[in-house]
């Protein structure tokens, strides 16, 4: 029997299971994929660079995954993302203080303002924006306030999103980890016991230890687990738990929604966006937003590949989704032909790739926003209530901008120390404990 079991090697699992292994405990960390990283997915065939499928930019200066980006020595390189960005309102596309000189997009400009200041009564995006009277351009870019979060206006809370420290994520820096994202994964996973290939399908949890059984019948057993499962497939009930969840853990996973993420990743053969461009916002169309994946020149000074991510959440991901990948490059090629209407793109185009996190078994989403009337559904998630099973994951905490990776590092930071707690003041397991496990097993 190990100490503590973990289940998804994302960061928060591969985070809780190096600092227990830190502590002197045994760890052994089960994942359904067959790599690490769960929503960290770094592409590195689709051509001569890596690049982000999943989890992209470390948000802000104060993200708690510095400290080991620096431990990893690895480089990064800042996203001007307001400085260098454009905008679509309709109409042309334009450098982003060119766009917001529009009469039409003024009242919209203390969007953030408004948000911060709002309640104490929660109410969806919609009804805020309605309350606020955004019309015409200024709704548009007042939407694409919510855009990032995967869902309808009518499903996203306002106060959920204060809680969720989204303000601080529009209004702080972006930065990108140059060699890729799974560099990370790797600097924290290294020497670590993770057994890939393993979908948990039940979990057997009590108040002297945890039982897990794979799908094909493997089952472990440990003194304590924690679980990383993503908040879609912990609604999708494609894991059995046994007793059932209280009841605070069954509400939060109806608070929480787990919306569609997707990236349709383009490579041309040259660029047709001015060199300077960090990302372009568009408030109508099949994209919510476009970026060039990669801005550094290559050795010797080298042109970099023209590589241009399209950045799909909510409804137009659902959208996305529902199409053959081809009929998905079609609907993305003339929507760049709209945008940059003096070029054919799909003539320049060399290759395509979609990351749909919406059809993966094992997210089943790409991220998660709280209904209105939601807020609190993290902590309830997070609580320490299951016995000798803990919580962590993105979804499980709003000390940092929810549902980032560092969110994921500070919740599996979390869960080790809760579960270094219960271990300490718990007995060792006896020999009947370990066959009726076995026997749950």
């Amino acid at each position: 029997m190990k100490d503590v079991l973990v289940i998804g090697a994302g960061v928060a699992g591969i985070t809780a299971a190096r600092e227990l292994e830190r502590r002197g405990l045994s760890v052994t960390v089960v994942e359904a994929r067959d790599r690490t990283g769960g929503r960290v997915h770094t592409v590195r065939d689709f051509c001569e660079h890596p690049v982000e499928g999943g989890a992209e930019f470390v948000h802000t200066a104060g993200a708690e995954t510095w400290p080991e980006i620096r431990a990893a020595r690895l480089a990064v390189r800042r996203c001007e993302v307001a400085r260098r960005g454009m905008f679509n309102l309709g109409g042309r596309t334009r450098w982003l203080p060119w766009a917001l000189l529009h009469p039409g997009v003024w009242s919209a400009f203390p969007v953030l303002r408004h948000l911060a200041r709002s309640g104490p009564l929660d109410m969806s995006a919609r009804d805020f924006i309605e309350r606020h009277r955004y019309r015409g351009r200024a709704r548009m870019l007042a939407e694409m306030v919510f855009a990032h979060l995967p869902g309808v206006a009518d499903e996203i809370g306002v106060l959920g999103l204060l809680e969720d420290r989204i303000l601080q994520m529009h209004t702080g820096s972006f930065h990108r980890i140059t060699e890729g994202y799974d560099r990370l994964v790797d600097h924290i996973a290294d020497g670590l016991d993770v057994r890939l290939g393993f979908p948990i399908t039940t979990v057997r949890w009590g108040s002297d230890g945890v039982t897990m059984t794979a799908a094909d019948g493997r089952a472990l057993s440990g003194r304590a687990a924690i679980t990383t499962l993503p908040v879609g497939v912990l609604a999708s009930d494609a894991v059995e738990f046994v007793p059932s969840l209280p009841k605070d853990k069954r509400q939060s996973l109806g608070e929480l929604v787990m919306g569609p993420v997707l990236k349709l990743l383009l490579h041309f053969s040259e660029p047709f966006w001015p060199a300077w461009l960090a990302n372009l916002g568009c408030g109508t169309g099949p994209v919510t937003v476009y970026w060039p994946a990669i801005h550094d020149r290559g050795k010797g000074g080298r042109r970099p590949p023209a590589l241009l991510t399209a950045y799909c959440t909510g409804p137009r991901a659902a959208y996305l989704s529902r199409l053959h990948q081809p009929e998905a490059v079609a609907v993305v090629l003339a929507d760049l032909a709209r945008l940059f209407p003096k070029v054919n793109p799909e003539r320049l185009l060399l290759g395509s790739r979609r990351i749909d996190w919406t059809t993966d078994p094992f997210a089943r989403g790409g991220y998660t926003f709280t209904r209105p009337g939601g807020r609190g559904a993290r902590a309830r998630l997070a609580a320490a209530e299951t016995g000798a099973l803990f919580w962590a994951g993105s979804a499980t905490t709003t000390s940092t901008i929810a549902d980032t990776v560092q969110a994921a590092y500070v919740s599996g930071m979390r869960a080790a120390g809760e579960v270094l707690s219960f271990l300490t003041a718990a007995p060792a397991p006896s020999a009947s404990i370990d066959q009726m496990l076995t026997r749950a097993g």
